[in-house]
């Protein structure tokens, strides 16, 4: 419903007029009745209503008065004016306020309804008018914030002087005749983003109302641009600089105008491009823009340090792979990307098993959630880390490298024994030499043989051999007893030999 306040200094003009009406038929809620000018200019201020009827000379404050100083206001009040046969010609004054609604006293029933009904009609006429043109609005800034996500976008992976011209923007926006300004907020953290934009963004509202505001976050730098608006920029520069005491202590600032936004855009890029993730803003919300060109760069350099890093710097890589692999968020080329880097560490890991990586793959492809999907890239690449350092850390004393060498020669061979190699190949007394294997390896010899059993059969269906299972058993020491081969293949993987054969193949 639609609120309503009556003003009038004659108390029987105004208690007649809110009780000789059914304004809840009308659809209106006579919210309060006010004696003088400067009671109905608080009630106004008070409670916001849609429609003030009031007479036109009042104390303390005129209607005139009362409708002049609400229209310096946001208010949107529809003002009906009350005057005798003689102020008809004061009336007139609030025309030059959009008034156009009046009664002669006395007044009728019929006559207040006819005019209510007037206002209410243009009322509902410019809240559509308002919205309409609010949506327009809003259509427009999406266009514009839209066009210039897909240009920096579509320039980043571009060498200079490709694509397209300017010109085949103008239809959307104007890039060549209007001035732009860019200002530069350095030395921003992440978490001092937001708090910092806000600011940004109450004070631009107030000082440039209309004003469409474009911002860009990259490395610890904020950009902010917007059409050029006034002369001097003096007083907004000041409160820029002074953010730094609010929100960003060690915040630095400068501001460079352009003759028109092409050539802001030409110098943006240049600088942003290098970076690998890019956040152009909308409102405070961070929408990543991935350089993939350069994005791809730092992943293959990044993981070609890591194998033979210390564990402090692999950690520091694997922290900045993380953040790399956040700025993605096509889920193809985050499977790609992933993909890319645990075979370049594969190949370039010591002893790291590809058979491994093989299966990693094979999951990675069936995921469907970037989360989940970040999170096994990160999973493997740390795991296959570990492997390469307890692989390298490994110091064993020429006896247990004998038995793991005779292991991996005679893997094929079904009787193969711990006892039979102490005794006919060390010469040596069984117990010892079990207390020494299990205290340089940290297991068991038969957990040893067993793993590498199972890792050599993996490795021969993964190269192909996947119609083969009996001659795979074989080959790992079980081809005397193909049930207890499937058996510990499948406690070790979740899946028969066969199951994950198929699997390799393509098949659930």
């Amino acid at each position: 419903m639609l609120k309503l306040i009556i003003a009038d200094d004659e108390r029987i003009i105004r208690e007649s007029i809110s009780k000789m009406i059914d304004w809840n038929s009308l659809g209106i809620e006579l919210i309060g009745l006010c004696s003088d000018g400067i009671e109905a200019y608080n009630m106004i201020l008070d409670e916001c209503p849609d429609i003030v009827l009031t007479d036109i000379r009042m104390p303390g404050l005129s209607g005139l008065e009362l409708i002049e100083k609400i229209s310096q206001t946001d208010l949107n009040i529809q003002f009906i004016l009350l005057s005798g046969f003689g102020e008809f010609e004061y009336a007139k004054q609030a025309m030059r306020f959009r008034v156009h609604h009046y009664l002669l006293k006395p007044c009728n029933e019929d006559q207040i309804i006819e005019s209510i009904q007037d206002v209410i009609k243009e009322h509902f006429h410019q809240k559509a008018f308002q919205d309409m043109q609010e949506r327009q609005k809003n259509l427009v800034t999406n266009l514009h914030y839209n066009l210039l996500s897909n240009i920096i976008h579509e320039r980043i992976f571009l060498q200079d002087g490709d694509g397209p011209s300017w010109d085949s923007y103008s239809g959307y926006m104007d890039f060549s005749n209007t001035g732009y300004e860019l200002c530069f907020f350095y030395y921003v953290e992440e978490n001092q983003r937001n708090p910092a934009l806000n600011l940004i963004y109450q004070y631009m509202r107030q000082e440039a109302p209309g004003i469409p505001l474009y911002s860009i976050y990259v490395k610890n730098t904020l950009l902010l641009f917007f059409e050029s608006h006034q002369v001097s920029y003096d007083r907004m520069d000041s409160y820029f600089r002074s953010l730094g005491s609010d929100v960003a202590p060690a915040l630095e600032y400068r501001r460079l105008s352009f003759s028109n936004l092409s050539s802001l855009l030409e110098q943006l890029i240049s600088k942003i491009r290098r970076y690998g993730t890019i956040y152009f803003m909308n409102g405070l919300q961070p929408v990543p823009i991935c350089n993939y060109r350069g994005l791809i760069s730092k992943m293959e350099q990044l993981t070609s340090y890591l194998p033979d890093e210390s564990v402090e710097m692999q950690k520091t890589h694997l922290q900045e792979i993380q953040g790399l692999l956040d700025g993605i968020t096509n889920l193809d080329f985050l499977r790609q990307t992933g993909s890319r880097t645990v075979i370049k560490l594969t190949s370039n890991g010591k002893r790291t098993s590809s058979t491994d990586a093989t299966e990693f793959l094979l999951e990675l492809n069936q995921q469907t959630e970037l989360e989940t999907l970040r999170a096994m890239i990160m999973k493997q690449l740390t795991a296959m880390l570990e492997q390469q350092a307890a692989n390298g850390s490994q110091n064993t004393s020429p006896l247990v490298n004998s038995i793991t060498q005779y292991v991996e020669e005679h893997l094929d061979d079904p009787n193969l024994t711990l006892k039979w190699i102490a005794e006919n190949y060390l010469f040596m007394n069984v117990d010892y030499v079990s207390k020494r294997f299990i205290k340089e390896t940290g297991q068991k010899f038969s957990a040893y043989l067993t793993t590498l059993r199972i890792q050599k059969a993996k490795q021969l269906l993964t190269d192909g051999h996947s119609e083969q299972i009996q001659w795979v058993a074989q080959q790992v020491g079980c081809g005397n007893n193909p049930q207890y081969f499937s058996q510990i293949f499948k406690k070790s993987t979740g899946l028969t030999p066969s199951a994950y054969a198929k699997k390799l193949n393509g098949g659930e």
